[in-house]
């Protein structure tokens, strides 16, 4: 397949489904592929492995008990901003999707996978992005699901530039690339999906990302929304082998 730029490259993807270890991984790495495949017409499907009831980021004001009705209210609010109108819980514990038996794991997103036959995942990497073990199950998850299937794969990367000037003071300040020096990275060139999000999608991921501030008060806090909205409106992927 060519490389897609543009909101229109990504018909080429055809039926999406993106699976993601938490609430909110999919607004922030890939909300504005999705918004284009809706606004496209296309079939999307977003699939969460937990509720996120782990990431608490201010137990004061989001009780460690109420996290995870808290977490996926934020996500049904987000996945109605993003147009996506079907989604599906794994329901695995956070933090702790690495204990998962692969096999198990493989076949409930093969059910779901029988269920809505997508062309295309997108889903992390080996490297999981930040590192997290939770991201780096999504990877091996995928794979073992779709082994022999004619789906094509596309996990997160960014690009050496927009790191440099965007992620990485983002990581000075709150810490997201925790368990991993930075993440992997690879020019706009050698990437198959660099897509330079257009303003109202790029608006509608803003608006996604602000439904989950048990997540992301801190990121609008420390940085203006126009800082946020340049740092998030390019998306890149690159296709497995």
């Amino acid at each position: 397949m060519s490389k897609i730029t543009s909101a229109s490259d990504i018909k080429k993807l055809g039926t999406i489904m993106s699976v993601w270890a938490h609430p909110d991984d999919e607004s922030f790495l890939a909300a504005g592929v999705l918004t284009a495949a809706v606004h496209n017409g296309q079939k999307t499907i977003c699939v969460t492995a937990t509720r996120g009831e782990e990431g608490n980021q201010n137990p004061q004001k989001w009780p460690a008990e109420n996290l995870s009705q808290i977490r996926t209210a934020e996500l049904e609010r987000a996945l109605k901003i993003l147009g996506i109108h079907e989604h599906h819980w794994l329901d695995y514990p956070d933090g702790r999707c690495s204990e998962v038996p692969l096999k198990d794991a493989a076949k409930k997103l093969q059910a779901l996978i029988n269920r809505t036959k997508p062309d295309t995942i997108l889903t992390f990497g080996p490297d999981g992005w930040t590192g997290h073990e939770d991201h780096k199950s999504m990877y091996r998850w995928v794979h073992a699901a779709t082994k022999d299937r004619d789906i094509a794969i596309y996990s997160v990367v960014h690009t050496p530039r927009h790191y440099a000037k965007y992620f990485k003071p983002v990581d000075d300040a709150l810490d997201i690339f925790f368990n991993i020096d930075k993440p992997p990275l690879l020019k706009p060139g050698k990437c198959d999906i660099y897509f330079e999000l257009p303003d109202e999608i790029c608006r509608i991921k803003c608006d996604a990302l602000a439904a989950a501030p048990s997540q992301t008060e801190a990121l609008f806090k420390h940085f203006d929304r126009e800082f946020v909205r340049k740092a998030f409106a390019i998306e890149c992927f690159v296709q497995a082998s």
